[in-house]
């Protein structure tokens, strides 16, 4: 069952269950004032019946003049022993002597039916000083009361069948403009499906202040992030591809020039092997770049413990003076910073920081620690050729580089700034470059404690 149906059948449903709990509760309403006067009238009748003191003689209970002049059309009277034998009996209509004799202590009344027409009965005791000695019934057609009741009950069922026929035929025409965003939102998606090209939504879908049009633009925001994932992923897939290329092509040509002239040239074949040992290295690191932003990715990546963050920055500012012998200065407050994280992850941080700023830096690199209350601060600052603004959004971009004539030079892909900040931002921090030509650049990062 579609949900349109569903929709019209539960709308059309809770009509019908609001309808006939309305119509009830008018129709017991309706009856019990109406049936109320009319036990009224007859329990006065019996009353009067009952002043007259030979209705409480037995003996007189066989003279049929006794209750004569009470006797009116459409009705019956009479008297019940105790024994619940009929003792006297008046009517103007058969039709209510079919009913049998009620024997009764209390005053009581009931209304029946027979051939479609009601009937009211009430049974008062008849007293003899403090002991009963029978009961006064009288009974009466009611025909008025029963064309009411019959056209009250016609006029609700004709009203619920009417009311859930127009519900059923409103509930159509509501659900299809209803349904019709819907519809457009699933034919969408079927062109998406079917074309393989990214489609959004039109501006009248997004027009819309309901809860569809949120839907509406969420689904356009959806469609934008994917359109710009795989925007990058075939970047991504074409810049690998392109720096796999150029070192497999120089060490293709290096075993073809080793392979025509190496063995009659001793410095051409050295030539060659250090290039193509040099051009695997690359390859090596490139594969191993590409593994760990993949590794990146996945939810055990990180191995979170209590340690201390100036230890870990004395440990890489310690590596990297050793490796490139340059002068790595730390300032910090404090001698200690304990936090919550992957201890060698920040170390790697660390050391993608400093060798950028080695590289791009001839002068002394800073490391400034800054102990926040509920984060803290590592700054690397160096004083080298820093960069243009409009470079600076793009630094975090898989093999982005600013300098393509120095990539070869510096040994660099332009992944080292995307592992930095997957490394950052796994661990729940924040990562910004700032930077001025001539003048330097300082990264931050901001870790929780």
């Amino acid at each position: 069952m579609s949900l349109r149906t569903r929709l019209m059948v539960l709308t059309s449903a809770w009509l019908v269950f609001i309808l006939v709990l309305f119509s009830t509760l008018l129709y017991s309403f309706f009856v019990g004032i109406t049936a109320k006067s009319e036990k009224e009238l007859l329990f006065g009748k019996a009353q009067s019946i009952l002043e007259n003191r030979k209705v409480h003689d037995e003996r007189y209970w066989s003279d049929a003049d006794l209750l004569d002049e009470f006797l009116v059309s459409d009705e019956m009277i009479r008297i019940i022993g105790m024994d619940g034998l009929v003792k006297l009996e008046l009517q103007s209509n058969e039709i209510l002597v079919v009913e049998p004799p009620h024997v009764t202590t209390r005053d009581s009344f009931s209304i029946k039916r027979i051939d479609k027409t009601r009937y009211l009965y009430v049974e008062v005791p008849i007293m003899s000083g403090s002991e009963q000695i029978g009961v006064l019934e009288i009974a009466r057609k009611l025909t008025k009361w029963s064309l009411y009741i019959n056209v009250l009950t016609t006029a609700l069922i004709l009203m619920s069948i009417g009311a859930v026929v127009v519900s059923a035929i409103g509930s159509f025409f509501y659900s299809s403009f209803l349904f019709q965003p819907l519809r457009q939102l699933n034919s969408t998606m079927q062109m998406i499906q079917l074309s393989g090209t990214f489609r959004k939504l039109d501006d009248e879908f997004m027009a819309r202040t309901d809860e569809l049009g949120k839907l509406g633009i969420t689904f356009n925001e959806m469609i934008s992030r994917l359109e710009e994932l795989v925007q990058k992923q075939k970047r991504f897939v074409a810049d690998a591809s392109h720096e796999l290329r150029t070192p497999l092509t120089i060490i293709e040509s290096y075993a073809g020039m080793l392979n025509r002239w190496g063995s009659e040239d001793p410095e051409l074949r050295k030539e060659a092997i250090d290039a193509i040992l040099g051009e695997s290295h690359r390859l090596k690191s490139l594969v191993g770049s590409l593994m760990q932003l993949a590794e990146s990715e996945q939810e055990d990546w990180l191995r979170m413990e209590q340690i201390d963050l100036m230890a870990i920055v004395r440990s890489a500012a310690s590596a990297m003076e050793v490796a490139f012998s340059r002068d790595i200065r730390i300032e910090s407050r404090s001698d200690s910073v304990p936090i919550t994280g992957d201890s060698e992850k920040l170390k790697q941080l660390l050391i993608i920081l400093l060798d950028n700023a080695i590289k791009y830096s001839a002068e002394p690199v800073r490391i400034r620690v800054v102990a926040l209350q509920q984060a803290v601060q590592v700054m690397v600052v160096d004083e080298g050729i820093g960069m243009e603004d409009k470079t600076l959004p793009f630094l975090f971009d898989r093999f982005f580089r600013t300098d393509l004539a120095r990539t070869r030079q510096t040994g660099g892909f332009g992944l080292g700034l995307s592992i930095a900040k997957s490394i950052v931002e796994r661990h729940e921090g924040a990562i910004r470059i700032e930077s001025r030509p001539g003048k330097g650049t300082t990264v931050i990062v901001e870790l929780p404690r």
